[in-house]
């Protein structure tokens, strides 16, 4: 029986949410609604649409990035089902790239959320920790200053690379799609209110 994930939105080739060239994968569905939210269409738990596993680790494992990158929605809504297809991807295609997690949960209270051992097993690097809108900073790589950066493996445990979280300034990239954009980074909303959120549509120009 195939095990399918919710899905979002997904980009193969993002420079803006950690080190090197990332495939990033952003899961469907969070019941937080957190003031500032910069992917309001990504909470409803019914929105997106489904991928199965096998179809997902393909082509990750054919992108060949150096790393993936999962945010949302809530990660951990699906923990069991990310965690079967990045052991599926392991296995099936011989790809191990690193993986970072970025979740609205702090990490104390994953050892609650079922299936969570089974995703943070397959982490390297964890994000953890609500986005709070009085604490964004306007720092790289996470939304706001109670935003942990914890490693769960070597991997990303340089402090070169951990130096990238928390740094002066943000970016972002933009990826079309016919009628709609992706807006990937961490975009600084504070600084700048008219700042496009996550996903946002393009309105069609007359022709004159």
């Amino acid at each position: 029986m195939k095990t399918f994930i919710r899905v979002a939105c997904r980009e193969r080739s993002v420079h803006t949410l950690g080190p090197g060239n990332r495939y990033c994968l952003w899961v469907q569905g969070c019941p937080r609604r957190c003031p500032g939210c910069v992917s309001p269409t990504d909470q409803p738990l019914d929105g997106g649409y489904q991928m199965s596993i096998q179809a997902l680790a393909a082509e990750i494992a054919l992108s060949k990035p150096d790393g993936i990158t999962i945010s949302g929605g809530e990660p951990f809504l699906q923990a069991a089902a990310l965690a079967e297809m990045l052991v599926y991807m392991k296995e099936a295609f011989s790809f191990d790239p690193g993986v970072i997690v970025y979740t609205g949960y702090c990490f104390e209270e994953l050892k609650e959320v079922p299936g969570a051992d089974a995703l943070l097993a397959q982490t390297d690097l964890l994000i953890d920790g609500p986005y709070i809108q009085e604490l964004d900073d306007g720092r790289s790589l996470r939304g706001s200053s109670n935003q942990r950066i914890i490693p769960l493996t070597d991997r990303y445990a340089n402090p070169e690379i951990l130096a990238l979280y928390g740094a002066e300034g943000r970016s972002a990239e933009y990826f079309w799609h016919g009628n709609s954009v992706n807006c990937v980074g961490v975009v600084n909303h504070l600084q700048n209110p008219d700042a496009p959120l996550a996903h946002f549509p393009v309105q069609p120009v007359a022709p004159s």
